[in-house]
């Protein structure tokens, strides 16, 4: 698979995981009818629902003929743990939210990341994004240690913590893979001139 279809489907993976963060965040705060129990039906459906998708386009994408590509490995990976979730909703309704903590670490971590790639290619935006992943670290780790009294509010916070950073790392993939083909364009131009600048050099000095 080509360098070009595998960012492809990283930003498809990510895309549908802010997602589905976005959409358990909003059902949790408009439609309060909905159990936590029912959101880890959900949560898990969707995680064995993209595993068996990364399954598929494995075998469909010819996956298996090419080196270094994990997409049936992690396929299964997402299925099992999908299952076992499914299994076991009612112990993972009652830490949920903790849950939900520890995922929104690990996306500020990714983000972390996103944003120094920003100031490696020297965009001014990488600023922007690096801030705004520091403060949505630290509400991640206030939802783990929570430290609020009220179970409701707690509920709510966490719910709008998770909306916010879904929505921020769709804005965050989709501009940084728009910052990494100018980048890349760019690259490729100077390299162009340098080669065409060595050429006439050698013309000159012959």
């Amino acid at each position: 698979m080509s360098d070009k279809k595998k960012n492809l489907f990283s930003t498809i993976v990510v895309s549908l995981i802010a997602g589905i963060c976005i959409l358990v965040s909003m059902l949790i705060l408009f439609v309060p009818q909905i159990e936590v129990k029912d959101l880890c039906y959900c949560i898990c459906g969707s995680v064995v629902a993209l595993g068996i998708y990364m399954i598929v386009r494995y075998f469909m994408t010819s996956g298996y003929e090419r080196l270094n590509e994990y997409g049936f490995s992690e396929g299964v990976l997402f299925v099992l743990l999908g299952i076992c979730g499914l299994m076991s909703a009612d112990r993972i309704a009652s830490s949920l939210l903790t849950a939900m903590g520890l995922l929104l670490l690990l996306s500020g971590v990714i983000k972390l990341q996103y944003a120094l790639d920003l100031k490696c290619m020297e965009d001014r935006a990488w600023i922007g994004f690096f801030v705004v992943t520091i403060v949505l670290l630290g509400c991640s780790v206030s939802v783990i240690l929570n430290p609020f009294q009220d179970m409701l509010f707690y509920q709510d916070y966490t719910a709008i913590i998770l909306l916010i950073d879904g929505i921020v790392e769709i804005i965050n993939i989709f501009y940084l893979n728009y910052r990494t083909k100018i980048y890349l364009r760019t690259l490729e131009e100077m390299k162009q001139e340098e080669g065409n600048i060595f050429e006439e050099v050698e013309k000159s000095s012959n």
